[in-house]
């Protein structure tokens, strides 16, 4: 399996510190959006009115924001690699 080298993720690293507080900010906003979703699933077990199809969508919904800072952290790594693979090549 060979990976391919991305623009887009030599972006990433090249704008290291954009990258960086970007995904900071990601992952405030995308935690902030689990609280909201935690708090919704409290008040629906306190109403007693959580069904078990409405606790696996919330569950879905936690897991999708856990999934989008994973998914750029993951760009971010293989941007970083790339671009050490690349000077490892140049320079070798």
């Amino acid at each position: 399996m060979s990976a391919e080298f991305d623009p887009k993720l030599a972006e990433y690293v090249q704008r290291g510190q954009t990258a960086a507080l970007i995904l900071d900010a990601m992952r405030l906003l995308c935690d902030g959006c689990v609280e909201q979703v935690l708090k919704r699933i409290d008040q629906a077990v306190e109403h007693g009115n959580l069904m078990p199809d409405k606790a696996v969508g919330l569950c879905h919904e936690l897991a999708a924001f856990r999934r989008i800072v994973r998914r750029q952290i993951g760009q971010i790594q293989q941007g970083e690699a790339a671009q050490t693979r690349l000077r490892e090549g140049t320079n070798g």
